[in-house]
């Protein structure tokens, strides 16, 4: 996984270099102002100037230059909080929603051994003390590190003195600081962990507050969160104290470097100091530096700080669910069922005490297309509409594409299929409502409609339909012929696109001459990639499928290619064998029907 402390760092990685040149920009203004100021007041008491790169005609610029570059910088100071607050933010929504999942993901068992205070504390305390490293960190630190980067450098350019008292001043200084923020971030860790077990405890008091009355342990209870606050009290006492020390430390630190330069400037100046060079080395020292040492102490305490934070969430994204045998087969059977599109385990139906269906087991792998056949009666539209949740069927075992199908919505399980009745349903509406299946849809879907119905073998050229799509289909399709009903169903669910197709008993109402295209063109064209399961009693479809299911009185009695069946299995032979005289028996009826004259 991914370190927490680097997403903060890198995520958007523009914005927090644009953060650091703002700072950097208001830095190089802030030292500019001193500049300024010196040529104003040397200008004024005649001194030539020695900064022969700003030369400017009137001596009142000086001081206009020096008013605008400490406005200016002001102002980017000011930029670089804004979009470091905003940064800060962003990562906020984003920690707080990946803890909201995390939560929602862990077990009941998993979450046994931690208390409610620590969930609470890792979303009131810990996701915003993450994000301190961009509100607080990251602008503290570009603003103190850039100045006393820069500082000795314009004071040896501006006076022509030596780096290494200024610098070891300031570094003696930056290691008291960093001692003394290291030991306020402990005073810091220790706050948020007391105040989640007190809260925890609290929690557990209100929570059970009834139960404890009765069983008088009431003065345990409350012993016990006064003794946590006062152990919380205690380290808050130290941490005020320390953060004061703090505060005086780095107030007084520009006494002492302001000591050490007018020293250095004494000592090494190789000319006569003028008022304009100790102006601007009294704005540089004590001005311009007090801020950035001011909040180098904190700027420490909040990396520290940060980073406990850091460290909290992360290990809280870390934790696992308790892995138990029965978790592990569960785990097991979801990476089995992760291979399959439709994967069952003991299905069964009763209907007014007669088992319908009994001891179903599929698996459909993806892709696979698969004919389910048998007797009328033996239960295979049954089948189909209890795995779209329609028959309250019971199920051992229910996976689609990887998912339990048995804790999502009868809704999310609907979504994965696609279905054809074996009477399509109509409704009152034009044929491209129909295809559609929605009221006013907008005309630029009209391409993807006549595709679905061209590929339906719905021709609007032929077929009786003189206003195309804008055909207004009657009541239950009443001016459509079966076959037609049937392709409008099959032109809709090419529309919707789903997964899984259950088509039942689809081709009934087609000629063979039409059910031919359409496995040519759709069930086997356009539909290659689609999970397919078709009830059919043409034996015509049977030579084109991978795998068929045969059913008998509510069970899956064998499976295999319609070669395998005849070889092995005597029902199916027989099956084949009624089916085939039947359909002969209607073929002879047609053709000796007499016109009425």
């Amino acid at each position: 996984m991914k370190s927490l402390f680097a997403e903060v760092v890198f995520t958007r990685i523009h914005a927090r270099i644009t953060v650091l040149i703002c700072s950097l920009v208001a830095a190089i203004l802030g030292l500019m102002g001193p500049f300024f100021q010196k040529e104003f007041i040397d200008q004024l008491t005649g001194v030539e100037s020695k900064l022969h790169f700003i030369q400017f005609n009137h001596t009142l610029s000086y001081i206009i230059g020096a008013f605008f570059c400490v406005l200016l910088a002001q102002a980017f100071s000011q930029l670089t909080n804004f979009l470091s607050v905003r940064e800060a933010l962003h990562m906020q929504k984003v920690f707080a929603k990946r803890l909201y999942n995390k939560t929602l993901h862990l077990r009941v068992d998993t979450m046994s051994g931690r208390p409610v205070g620590e969930i609470v504390s890792l979303y009131a305390t810990d996701v915003q003390g993450a994000t301190v490293f961009l509100d607080q960190t990251l602008p503290a630190g570009a603003s103190t590190i850039f100045p006393l980067i820069l500082a000795p450098f314009a004071i040896s350019l501006l006076f022509d003195i030596p780096l290494w008292p200024t610098v070891l001043m300031m570094l003696g200084i930056s290691c008291l600081n960093t001692f003394m923020a290291f030991r306020q971030s402990k005073f810091f860790f220790n706050f948020k962990q007391l105040a989640a077990e007190r809260i925890g405890l609290v929690n557990e008091w209100i929570q059970n507050i009834r139960t404890i009355r009765i069983l008088s342990w009431t003065h345990h209870f409350e012993s016990n969160i006064f003794a946590k606050r006062e152990i919380e009290t205690s380290n808050r006492v130290s941490m005020v104290t320390n953060g004061q020390m703090m505060n005086s430390i780095s107030t007084s630190i520009t006494f002492f470097l302001n000591v050490v330069a007018l020293a250095t400037l004494v000592f090494y100046s190789k000319h006569t100091l003028t008022s304009g060079e100790l102006l601007a080395l009294l704005w540089i020292v004590a001005v311009f530096l007090t801020r950035p040492f001011r909040q180098m102490p904190w700027f420490f305490t909040f990396a520290f700080d940060s980073w406990t934070s850091l460290r909290r969430l992360e290990e809280f994204f870390s934790t696992q669910n308790n892995e138990t045998a029965e978790n592990s087969q569960e785990r097991r059977q979801a990476e089995l069922a992760d291979k399959y599109a439709l994967q069952v385990r003991g299905l069964n139906l009763t209907v007014a005490q007669r088992k319908i269906l009994r001891n179903v087991d599929l698996d459909i792998a993806h892709g696979e297309f698969v004919a389910v056949v048998g007797e009328v009666g033996a239960g295979k539209s049954m089948l189909l509409l209890s795995l779209l949740k329609e028959t309250g069927a019971h199920f051992d075992f229910y996976h689609l594409g990887g998912k339990n199908a048995l804790k999502i919505s009868v809704d999310d399980v609907r979504s994965h299929f696609a279905y054809v009745p074996q009477e399509g349903f109509i409704m009152n509406a034009t044929l491209r409502e129909n295809v559609a299946f929605l009221y006013d849809i907008e005309a630029e879907r009209d391409p993807m409609v006549e595709e679905s119905l061209r590929l339906a073998q719905f021709d609007l050229d032929t077929e009786r339909v003189e206003k195309g799509l804008n055909t207004e289909i009657g009541e239950r399709g009443v001016n459509l012929s079966g076959g037609q009903k049937q392709r409008v169903g099959l032109a809709r669910v090419h529309y919707h696109e789903a997964p899984i197709m259950l088509l039942d008993d689809c081709l009934s109402a087609v000629d063979v001459d039409t059910e031919h295209k359409l496995f040519e063109q759709l069930l086997l064209g356009a539909w290659a990639d689609r999970t397919r399961l078709l009830v059919t009693h043409r034996l015509s479809a049977l030579h084109r499928v991978d795998r068929i299911l045969f059913m008998e009185d509510g069970q899956i009695i064998d499976s295999g290619s319609y070669e395998e069946l005849l070889a092995r299995n005597e029902k199916f032979r027989e099956y084949t064998t009624s089916v085939a005289k039947e359909a002969t028996e209607k073929e002879s009826a047609k053709k000796a029907e007499v016109p009425h004259v």
